[in-house]
């Protein structure tokens, strides 16, 4: 029987799981290989999740992306995220497929044929192998020049749609921006993961750093058909710890939940995360870090973009700001009544993310 689990703890277990608190990884690449994939669609919130996690500092994360060491790709959901290098083939090669036939209409609608596909993997790959790790502009352009039409969003899917592909990556950073470069290139080749092999290391590697989860819970943030979670969760569970809460079942780590005694007070305590992080977007539910009543102001637009929040005892209380960019001092919107003195706290560590 699973161990009963205190429904307080089930947020707490997942900031430990997650290294959000506890002892901190050293170098940035060991953060993002712990996590498997971490949420980046937004730079700035990418870099600063790892930094969070990290004993380096955001300036690490950007010299890891030069170094090679992790790359930011779209190895889940059709969405960017940050990926050891090592393990991106095999999770392309693994969940890829799902996504480009998904796209299929949308290509159809923009009007996005096989053909230009293929044209514009060709110019991409001329320029990028004459010219070395080059903007998205300089795609544009290129792309323009050779009578493909990159406009309206569509240049930012040849974009997704060749690195579904394996043809490119984003590498590294040059005057603040963050350049494409072939993957063949900067990416060295890595062992391949038979299907079974990579669904079981996908989901023992999902519940060790995000759990306690469910199997839901994976299928969501991978995108995973039915079949292929039952067969993920069937074959890593040996190697998994489980709790339960109100009936439902959870896996995990088998260390967090010791984890979380060694750094309990730490957890309770007051942490501060942008926007984009992990732990609001690892599972299809967050209801125990965003509770019911919190989630429209955390979520406030239609788009999903996300406050950034404060957490305390685990779960969402306040959101923060820095209207003025660097330069500025954070502001607190509590949406909980808070002291004074958690108020301050909040501040100090929202200002350390920027």
């Amino acid at each position: 029987m699973p161990k009963k689990l205190a429904a307080r703890d089930l947020a707490l277990l997942r900031l430990v799981a997650q290294g959000v608190v506890g002892p901190r990884r050293t170098a940035p690449e060991h953060v993002v290989e712990h996590l498997l994939c971490l949420q980046a669609q937004d730079y700035w919130s990418g870099i600063c999740s790892v930094a969070l996690r990290s004993t380096e500092s955001g300036a690490d994360v950007e010299s890891a992306f030069n170094a090679g060491t992790i790359v930011r790709a779209w190895p889940l959901r059709g969405t960017l995220h940050l990926v050891r290098t090592a393990d991106l083939s095999w999770l392309r090669d693994l969940l890829a497929p799902r996504e480009l036939a998904a796209a299929a209409g949308r290509e159809a609608r923009m009007g996005i044929t096989t053909t230009v596909l293929a044209t514009a993997e060709r110019i991409a790959v001329e320029i990028l192998s004459a010219q070395g790790p080059s903007s998205r502009a300089a795609l544009a352009k290129a792309w323009s020049a050779g009578g493909i039409d990159a406009t309206n969003q569509r240049g930012y899917h040849f974009i997704w749609h060749l690195a579904h592909r394996g043809a490119l990556c984003f590498g590294p950073v040059r005057n603040g921006e963050q350049l494409l470069v072939l993957q063949a290139d900067w990416i060295p080749a890595a062992g391949k993961l038979d299907r079974a092999a990579a669904l079981e290391t996908l989901a023992f590697r999902y519940f060790e750093s995000h759990g306690p989860a469910t199997p839901d819970d994976l299928a969501r943030w991978a995108n995973l058909t039915v079949a292929d979670t039952r067969a993920a969760v069937v074959s890593a569970r040996s190697r998994l710890a489980t709790v339960s809460l109100a009936d439902v079942e959870y896996l995990l780590g088998p260390a967090t939940q010791d984890q979380l005694a060694a750094c309990r007070k730490e957890a309770e305590g007051i942490v501060a995360l942008p926007g984009f992080d992990e732990l609001l977007f690892g599972y299809r539910d967050r209801t125990p870090t965003v509770p019911t009543d919190r989630s429209a102001a955390v979520f406030p637009h239609r788009n999903g973009v996300p406050c950034r929040t404060v957490l305390a005892n685990g779960e969402v209380v306040a959101t923060w700001s820095r209207p003025h960019k660097l330069s500025g001092a954070v502001e607190i919107t509590p949406l909980v009544p808070l002291p004074t003195l958690l108020i301050q706290a909040a501040k100090h560590r929202a200002s350390t993310l920027t």
